[in-house]
């Protein structure tokens, strides 16, 4: 891995993720990974895309929302794919 470049923490049973986002970055995409679990942990409440459009004007606009968007939909994707993964090995 290179030591670079941030990555989100390993979570739902998914390694960590590698983001290409330097650590001059690392406060946005924490953030991310922060409101997407918020989300996760109160499903139904807020929409996805309401959550996420909401969050990200937050921050400027261009690598600094990019990075908070980055943090927050490789959070997602994590759980996606534990829940994909789940399904797999109850269909068998």
């Amino acid at each position: 891995m290179d030591e670079n470049y941030i990555s989100i923490p390993a979570a739902d049973g998914c390694p960590s993720l590698l983001t290409p986002w330097g650590s001059e970055f690392a406060p946005m995409i924490e953030r991310g990974v922060q409101c997407a679990q918020g989300w996760l942990d109160t499903p139904g409440e807020i929409p996805l895309w309401w959550e996420l459009a909401q969050m990200r004007k937050t921050f400027p606009v261009g690598d600094c929302q990019d990075a908070f968007e980055a943090g927050f939909l490789l959070r997602i994707q994590q759980r996606l794919s534990s829940s994909k993964g789940s399904s797999e090995k109850n269909d068998v």
